[in-house]
């Protein structure tokens, strides 16, 4: 992954608030030419900087409204890796981590209604791997994503 410049960096500011910025408007924000920030673009999304490009969508408009964050302990000897993949099927599981301290992994979930919720805990703690969960609603987001550049 190649270093990012001071031009890289401004590129990368705007396309992560508006990643459908005109290749005209991005040029005039960041004070290149359209061909300049498109060559940039494209060099930054081959090495590997730029991920992708995504459209973030509020859970609340495909019903679930219930945030979450479930703390999970496995049992000695888990395999982590098989417990990860069973992690990766849940569509609610929005965020998953393998964490420190207490608990082995942290999970951010949305899901529909208190119901929801309470499905993907006993889904969780039926899990052969799981020894613990710990659930803490989200009551209000105060920040979401970093600034990165």
């Amino acid at each position: 992954m190649s270093a990012i410049d001071e031009f890289d960096a401004r590129i990368l500011r705007q396309l992560e608030t508006s990643g459908r910025i005109s290749w005209a408007e991005l040029s005039s924000q960041v004070h290149l030419s359209p061909t300049a920030v498109a060559d940039r673009v494209r060099r930054m999304e081959r090495d590997g900087v730029i991920r992708g490009y995504r459209t973030d969508v509020d859970p609340a408009a495909y019903g679930r409204t219930t945030r979450a964050v479930i703390e999970v302990g496995l049992i000695a000897g888990a395999h982590a890796e098989e417990f990860e993949e069973r992690l990766r099927t849940r569509a609610e599981i929005a965020f998953a981590a393998y964490v420190t301290g207490s608990s082995d992994y942290s999970l951010q979930c949305d899901c529909e209604g208190s119901d929801g919720l309470d499905a993907l805990v006993r889904w969780l703690r039926a899990d052969p791997a799981v020894a613990r969960t710990e659930t803490r609603f989200i009551l209000r987001v105060v920040r979401e994503g970093a600034d990165k550049c």
